[in-house]
């Protein structure tokens, strides 16, 4: 059940979401996880609780672990209404900047939720139908990832098909701003790029996963083996192709973002 707290003294808000996804739409399989939403006085900071956990690990002994997903790091200047989505990809951080107009239609139907009084409001957004629950017992208008505009702050949001939930946890208050150092080398490496090309760059390595080998830059063979970011152990060229196209399905398979319409269209697997 939601701990409710609010302290007008805070530099960071924070609110951590349970999210409940489908990473194959065509699956019943759900997976969930934790999503934390940062307020700061200027910005808004929206990531994995991975990312939070390897930050306190880093800064506790300095030894850098990750295990999350590598595209989830976004960030929002509060002034502009600027989102930048930070994707890492083969070893390279890009951002992606967008200014989402967001279109409520809010209802008049209401429920409670823990000591809350919420509302309901539903929009377009993405590709998908959603239904949010917001509340005007917060002095934010915000929500989980790019959803915001709404007279109060999102606690509970839906799309229609059941692809996507996220349900306010938990809230936090911090005297001082909270600032996960995954954050600073992103902004400090980062090169800008519009979705389209990052969405051609993504069909790219799926036409050819493994294009650093098939380019020449690394030969395998019967003295030699390469291991993978996944663990594969590559030993042989027969497979290499058994793994390019068992990542071209598992990439297919797990193409269901939040935001349907910026989904990359993958060709058919040959």
């Amino acid at each position: 059940m939601i701990a409710v707290s609010l302290s007008v003294t805070a530099q960071t808000h924070r609110f951590i979401y349970d999210v409940t996804y489908k990473p194959d739409s065509a699956s019943i399989e759900l997976r969930k996880t934790n999503y934390y939403l940062d307020i700061n006085p200027d910005e808004t900071f929206y990531y994995e609780r991975q990312f939070f956990v390897s930050d306190s690990i880093f800064k506790s002994s300095g030894l850098r672990t990750f295990a999350g997903k590598t595209s989830d790091l976004l960030s929002k200047n509060r002034k502009l209404n600027q989102y930048i989505l930070y994707s890492i990809q083969n070893f390279e951080i890009y951002q992606l900047k967008d200014n989402p107009v967001i279109s409520w239609n809010i209802e008049k139907e209401t429920k409670m939720y823990a000591s809350l009084q919420l509302q309901k409001a539903t929009t377009n957004f993405g590709g998908r139908k959603w239904t949010a629950w917001f509340s005007k017992e917060f002095p934010f208008q915000e929500g989980p990832y790019k959803f915001h505009g709404l007279p109060g702050m999102i606690v509970e949001i839906y799309d229609d098909k059941k692809n996507y939930h996220f349900v306010l946890n938990k809230t936090e208050n911090f005297d001082d701003i909270q600032f996960i150092d995954f954050y600073k080398n992103a902004k400090r490496r980062a090169a800008e790029i519009p979705y389209t090309k990052y969405q051609a760059m993504l069909l790219s390595y799926f036409n050819d996963p493994l294009k650093f080998l098939n380019s020449g830059q690394l030969e395998i063979n019967e003295n030699s083996k390469l291991l993978l970011d996944d663990g594969t152990s590559i030993y042989k060229p027969e497979d290499l192709r058994k793994y390019s196209i068992q990542e071209k399905e598992r990439i297919k398979k797990y193409n269901n973002p939040i935001e349907l319409d910026k989904a990359v269209k993958y060709p058919d697997i040959k």
